[in-house]
């Protein structure tokens, strides 16, 4: 199986988590032995469309201020899978964190510009110093029932930090085009060396809420 880097990156990215329901934290346990794909197992290239979304947000020492967040996208670079059979084995997905970009304030290119900015220095992504992220499969399990038919584990390395972690999935496979759509799931951005806390009266989240949107086309 060939390396499939899941390029949760952006994911990876912000050290904020949403507003909203409660979002179960994935747990990220240390890096284990990647797949590797049969033989026979077909390549597919990831399409430039592939993204993935994330959420970040922020509470205050002032109890009777709302909570704040943002959302927003970051892109793939490059990214390939192997499928035998109709069954995922492998594959790798980078995230260019140059990409990376606050979808919720596209109205107001001033304070985007600004929160962008931001959230690509060191106390967060640290852009200039870790360009890309990438998750790396090291299972993939199929799942009976329920809204989801597959569970991935993976290595997923961000801001130079590998740690094994598990999402929900529909992994669909229809001909020439292979399709990851995740669950939204909650990474915890200490994990991967995100310490900021905030500042002026408000709190950073711990979590960070991540959703993949991949596709990937048959060479």
């Amino acid at each position: 199986m060939k390396k499939f880097f899941l390029s949760l990156a952006v994911v990876s990215a912000v050290a904020l988590t949403s507003c909203g329901g409660k979002t179960e934290t994935v747990a990220a346990s240390d890096a284990q032995e990647t797949a590797t794909a049969s033989e026979g197992a077909v390549t597919y290239i990831a399409d430039s469309t592939s993204t993935v979304n994330w959420k970040g947000g922020k509470t205050f020492d002032d109890i009777n201020k709302p909570e704040e967040g943002h959302w927003g996208i970051v892109k793939l670079k490059e990214g390939t899978a192997t499928v035998n059979n109709g069954v995922l084995e492998s594959g790798k997905f980078v995230a260019d964190f140059k990409t990376f970009e606050s979808k919720d304030l596209d109205s107001d290119p001033e304070s985007k510009a600004k929160l962008d900015g931001h959230l690509k220095a060191p106390d967060f992504l640290d852009v200039e110093k870790y360009p890309t992220a990438s998750f790396e499969i090291t299972s993939v399990k199929a799942i009976e029932g329920g809204d989801y038919n597959s569970e991935i584990s993976g290595n997923f390395e961000f801001r130079g930090t590998p740690k094994n972690v598990t999402f929900k999935a529909n992994v669909n496979v229809e001909g020439d085009v292979v399709t990851v759509k995740s669950e939204e799931f909650a990474i915890n951005r200490k994990d991967f060396g995100i310490t900021f806390t905030g500042g002026g009266g408000s709190i950073i989240k711990d979590e960070v809420l991540l959703q993949v949107d991949l596709t990937a086309k048959a060479q």
